[in-house]
């Protein structure tokens, strides 16, 4: 038994393929595609004429904020950066539990769900609720039925225990993980950012993650403080203190944001296929920090929401906007490939093929209500994905051969009795963050 669908437009947006069609999935993977013919005890699904494709792919996010809508101000206005972490999110991350660090995930996770997005590649921080953390995690994400690449920021801002304490967890998990090899969730090492590690730590970083054969993932260059901190606190530029404890040459390595990287940074990008950095248009904007040379990278970046939300069809529309303000453009249609790299990514690090319609890969796909009024086909996917489609659109979502949204419904979980449930552990979250002074 399998499910067949049936008079669909197949989309593939990296490499770009549009064609008409159906697909047939057995055992959690896509197994034909093209003209499929149902057999006995087959669900059938006619998708009439609108189009399906692969579950998007959030290259770089923070579950940690699904819960701050509503969240109480800051004691103090924030001036810059620097104190838009220390007012706001710092106090944010301080003030979760193993509760609401749960309630995150599975908040999030639903939200990705409805946008169409079936893996989260996340960046997690409660330094008062370190170890488990990301199991908790894991555990709300499952409950919506998403896939995962987990990993704890390491960090020493907070006290001199909270590194080796952030290694150990992720340590924990990413052992975890390898012994189960079910392609649902990885992990990597995480790391806040170079201003926040003292040498012991970011040295552990590295050699944790070439022990368990797995990328570092940090924040990198998102403000001009991380540089100017960086060089105060260690003597090194950036890329230099990554150098010099190997950072540079680790596989698998994701460095988000990039935003004030100098044409040297770029040029060291763009000779390693170690690095994959990771875009996120949105929480620039917002935090105001500036704008990523994204057209200057020789291999598309990730695509990721920061924990903004969990659009990626916003995402690509913006990031394509947003290029007309630096002074390379992206070439039209770019954001597609920076979704693709994203699926490619955690491909590698899941064990499983994400992001194609092919034999092989894995039954993670988006049906969408959207029947083009116009022609679609590969050379104009592009317009159709940044001006028409959105998440309005999305109706089915299966996750490895099986349904989590029908018919704009979610059926992986009771996601009303959920919701009102986080009502109270969001509440509590924000009753603990307003005890937290602004230091």
């Amino acid at each position: 038994m399998g499910t067949i669908f049936q008079n669909a437009i197949l989309v593939q947006l990296d490499p770009a393929i549009v064609q008409p069609g159906g697909l047939r999935v057995s055992d959690g993977k896509i197994t034909a595609v093209g003209n499929v013919i149902p057999e006995q005890g087959d669900e059938v699904v006619d998708c009439g004429g609108a189009v399906l494709m692969p579950g998007l792919v959030n290259g770089h996010t923070h579950l940690y904020s699904a819960l701050a809508a509503g969240m109480p101000a800051a004691p103090k206005t924030p001036t810059n950066f620097y104190e838009i972490l220390k007012y706001i999110w710092w106090r944010l991350d301080l003030a979760h539990d193993v509760q609401s660090i749960r309630a995150s995930g599975v908040v999030g996770a639903l939200s990705a769900l409805r946008c169409g997005t079936t893996t989260l590649i996340d960046h997690h921080a409660s330094p008062n609720a370190i170890e488990g953390s990301l199991s908790e995690l894991e555990g709300g994400i499952a409950q919506a039925g998403c896939r995962g690449v987990l990993c704890y920021e390491t960090t020493d801002r907070n006290h001199v225990e909270e590194a080796r304490r952030g290694l150990d967890e992720n340590e924990r998990f990413v052992v975890l993980c390898k012994k189960r090899n079910n392609g649902r969730f990885a992990g990597m090492v995480g790391a806040h950012a170079s201003f926040t590690l003292n040498e012991d730590s970011l040295a552990g970083c590295v050699s944790l993650a070439k022990e368990l054969m797995v990328g570092v993932h940090i924040h990198v260059a998102e403000d001009l403080c991380d540089e100017a901190m960086t060089k105060a606190g260690y003597g090194n530029s950036l890329f230099d203190r990554f150098a010099k404890h190997g950072l540079l040459d680790l596989p698998g390595t994701i460095f988000a944001h990039g935003t004030h990287l100098s044409d040297a940074d770029i040029d060291t990008v763009n000779q390693r296929d170690t690095i994959t950095m990771a875009h996120n248009t949105h929480s620039n904007m917002n935090n105001a920090v500036g704008y990523a040379p994204v057209a200057r990278f020789k291999k598309p970046p990730m695509l990721g929401t920061d924990g903004i939300g969990a659009d990626m069809w916003r995402e690509a529309r913006t990031a394509q906007f947003k290029s007309h303000d630096g002074d390379i453009p992206l070439p039209f249609g770019r954001p597609l490939a920076m979704i693709g790299e994203s699926a490619r990514f955690a491909s590698n690090a899941l064990g499983v093929k994400l992001g194609v319609l092919e034999p092989g890969a894995e039954a993670d796909l988006v049906l969408t209500r959207y029947t083009p009024a116009t022609p679609l086909n590969a050379d104009n996917l592009a317009g159709h994905m940044i001006y028409a489609m959105g998440p309005e659109f999305v109706s089915d979502v299966m996750i490895g051969g099986d349904w989590k949204l029908r018919s704009g419904a979610v059926v992986s979980c009771d996601e009303v009795a959920i919701r009102s449930q986080c009502v109270e552990v969001s509440r509590a979250l924000h009753e603990r963050m307003g005890e937290i002074p602004c230091e």
